[in-house]
């Protein structure tokens, strides 16, 4: 859900902070959209785990076979 509400917002926020730069150094703004789509997409994509961690798997669950009477051998 996070992410979903993150992707729209780097867009938006990347497009404005290259507006705002473009207009102070007296440049054309026409690239805002582009570069805050593809920033947009990296955050999406997050190829390097930076911004939303990587997913690991929780470890199988193992059945207590105790209860049934059966034991290791080592013991």
């Amino acid at each position: 859900m996070l992410r979903i509400v993150a992707i729209p917002l780097w867009f938006i926020s990347v497009w404005f902070a290259y507006g705002l730069v473009a207009y102070f150094l007296g440049v054309s703004a026409d690239g805002g959209a582009v570069i805050g789509a593809l920033a947009a997409a990296f955050v999406a994509l997050d190829p390097t785990g930076a911004f939303w961690g990587t997913r690991k798997r929780a470890p199988a669950k193992t059945t207590n076979a105790e209860p049934l009477g059966v034991t290791s051998p080592t013991r």
